[in-house]
């Protein structure tokens, strides 16, 4: 499995830090673009969630937004954990590693 997504201009991959660097000054946000970078490494979380969904959609009248909303929190809070601090790393005035002195 390749971790490379379409970065516009070319590909997002081991050289992302410079890619975001260069997407924020443009004013464009690549959150939506390492979010797919980042989902493949949350595979167990997504693996479960879609088993809850199966799940749910084999029972009538069970919505599987509102019974699984825990696998999917899961999910979006390990993505959200792989996306941050790629973005963060990359504002301006977080040349030391924060950003508040």
């Amino acid at each position: 499995m390749s971790n490379q997504v379409n970065f516009g201009e070319g590909k997002i991959n081991e050289n992302y830090p410079s890619a975001i660097k260069t997407m924020i000054e443009q004013g464009k946000d690549p959150k939506d673009l390492l979010i797919q970078y980042c989902r493949p490494q949350c595979k167990w979380y997504d693996d479960k969630y879609d088993r809850c969904v199966k799940a749910f959609l084999s029972l009538k009248n069970a919505d599987p937004e509102k019974n699984c909303m825990y696998p999917y929190r899961d999910l979006v809070t390990c993505v959200e954990a792989c996306v941050q601090p790629k973005i963060q790393h990359a504002l301006k005035g977080n040349e030391h590693g924060f950003i508040f002195h």
